[in-house]
């Protein structure tokens, strides 16, 4: 499911934490040696979720966060920001020279995704 995180709301907020639950805290981010991802390029995405990306001939840019049930993927579009939840229960992650996230019958591809250790950590929480 996708949030317009542009402006605080503590409803969407109150949805994302159920979902994939509270933020680590500093701490335990420290430990993990970080929670999100460098920017990384789509490559391609759902075709219902299109509509939030630039056009085809920009290059549209997206990061993870890491939570403890699950991932939250960050985009923007103009000037709205976004908010990709996809809880672990549902996530299904292929990861060789491209990263393949895919939820609920949606995914997401990432060209080349340089986040060797962000992923294998990514990968490592999803599985515990």
């Amino acid at each position: 499911m996708i949030f317009d995180t542009s402006y605080s709301d503590k409803e969407i907020t109150r949805k994302i934490n159920q979902a994939v639950g509270l933020p680590f805290s500093w701490k335990e981010r420290w430990k993990m040696g970080g929670i999100g991802s460098r920017r990384m390029t789509i490559h391609e995405i759902s075709e219902d979720y299109k509509k939030y990306l630039n056009a085809d001939h920009y290059v549209s840019t997206a990061s993870i966060e890491l939570r403890p049930k699950g991932i939250i993927i960050h985009f923007r579009h103009k000037l709205q920001a976004y908010s990709w939840i996809m809880p672990f229960s549902t996530l299904k992650i292929e990861y060789d020279n491209s990263l393949r996230l895919e939820s609920e019958g949606k995914h997401i591809y990432f060209d080349d995704p340089k986040n060797d250790p962000f992923i294998k950590r990514m990968i490592k929480l999803s599985t515990t």
